[in-house]
């Protein structure tokens, strides 16, 4: 893993207001990101620090136990599978869980996906074991707050939404604004990206030529797999949805999952 990465840090920020801001936790399998916001501005962000940092903060000790006004969690899942609303039932959703092959040492949880879908997905209890230290977090699937946000900026059907972290590229479609697919996978080059893109394409039945990619993510409009996917797709561009008041050098793609965590407030935020 790469040392962590502080982005910006704006020089209004002040702890001591706290209760006033919302903090905005994505956690990966072996790091975690960051976002400190109050309404819809942006106060701090940082990528990539470690679990432990979590479990014992020291670095970000103030940040950490600074007492929000609410903290949105999103977790990397292990595992998870896509239900219409119409077969749901949340008092067997241990039922559906035995397809994800739980084992002892992970957590099931359910939500909403979009108004049609509930994701139910398993995570691995050592990136839960501290949530318990912050006070009644909101805890989801780490695509929700991206998957809400594509939904709420009328997606095409010809639009195929990538976003790039931590070696694993997410992939998302909707058909008349309603969220068709969403999957992930690993990769370790522009040509298993490339190829893993075609692949999802084809199984949709989305032609190359008229398909455009939309990334978000790790990724730069120079970048190799920019270009190598332009051969084979109508278009690829970066993805310009600026969900919060953002400083002139943080590119809205390149935080938007974690900025997309402020649209799964709880109620009384809205």
């Amino acid at each position: 893993m790469s040392e962590h990465r502080h982005y910006f840090t704006d020089e209004s920020l002040s702890l001591n207001q706290a209760h006033s801001y919302n903090l905005l936790l994505q956690i990966n399998a072996n790091s975690f990101n960051y976002a400190i916001t109050f309404n819809n501005q942006l106060l701090s962000w940082a990528e990539d620090y470690p679990l432990d940092e979590l479990k014992d903060p020291k670095a970000l000790r103030d940040v950490l136990t600074a007492n929000y006004k609410q903290v949105i969690i999103g977790l990397v899942s292990t595992g998870f599978t896509l239900l219409p609303n119409s077969l749901f039932d949340k008092d067997h959703v241990a039922d559906v869980a035995r397809l994800l092959d739980v084992q002892d040492n992970e957590n099931v949880y359910f939500q909403a996906a979009d108004k049609d879908n509930v994701i139910i997905y398993k995570v691995n209890h050592d990136l839960t074991t501290n949530l318990a230290d912050f006070d009644n977090p909101t805890v989801n699937h780490k695509a929700i707050g991206w998957i809400t946000a594509i939904a709420k900026n009328k997606p095409a059907d010809t639009s195929l939404y990538v976003n790039i972290a931590n070696d694993t590229a997410e992939f998302l479609t909707f058909s008349n604004t309603s969220l068709r697919f969403y999957n992930c996978f690993t990769y370790k080059n522009h040509e298993e990206l490339a190829y893993y893109s075609a692949f999802v394409a084809q199984e949709l039945k989305l032609e190359p030529q008229t398909t455009s990619i939309i990334m978000s993510g790790d990724v730069n409009d120079t970048d190799k797999c920019v270009a190598y996917l332009a051969e084979f797709f109508n278009e690829v561009k970066l993805n310009t949805i600026e969900l919060l008041e953002l400083p002139q050098k943080v590119d809205s793609h390149k935080i938007l999952t974690l900025a997309a965590l402020s649209l799964c407030a709880s109620s009384e935020e809205n």
